[in-house]
């Protein structure tokens, strides 16, 4: 009887495991390349539909405010203002990072970097429909 129940326990708890891993959550939806320099990121304004998980990759291609990577902030970086409120940060030159969101916000936002903000043009409009 004891055996039963622990077996029964172990395959609940491994079904419970396997049913809330995040490797199929966390799957991109749609996947945009965005290329960030001091004239600013490529593209610009992107338009996507609500409620898809989206694979932002964001490619530095030169130095950004600086080159200097002792430094807290270097290179540039890409950071969607609130309510997502999320970003990746010091991204050097011919480097990629990558920023997963699940757009649960529909409307207009900004994503900027706020390194080189005042300095170059870095800002770009993300429309959720």
């Amino acid at each position: 009887m004891f055996i039963k129940r622990f077996y029964l326990i172990v395959n609940i708890l491994a079904l419970f495991i396997l049913g809330c891993s995040k490797e199929n959550q966390d799957k991109p939806d749609i996947i945009v390349d965005i290329k960030v320099s001091k004239n600013g990121y490529q593209p610009s304004n992107i338009t996507l539909p609500y409620g898809k998980v989206v694979l932002f990759r964001i490619t530095a291609i030169d130095e950004g405010i600086g080159e200097d990577y002792t430094a807290q902030y270097y290179g540039h970086c890409f950071y969607i203002l609130p309510p997502y409120d999320v970003g990746v940060y010091n991204i050097k030159k011919n480097e990629t990072k990558e920023l997963k969101v699940k757009l649960i916000y529909p409307g207009n936002h900004i994503f900027t970097c706020p390194y080189c903000s005042g300095i170059f043009p870095t800002k770009g409009d993300l429309h959720i429909k």
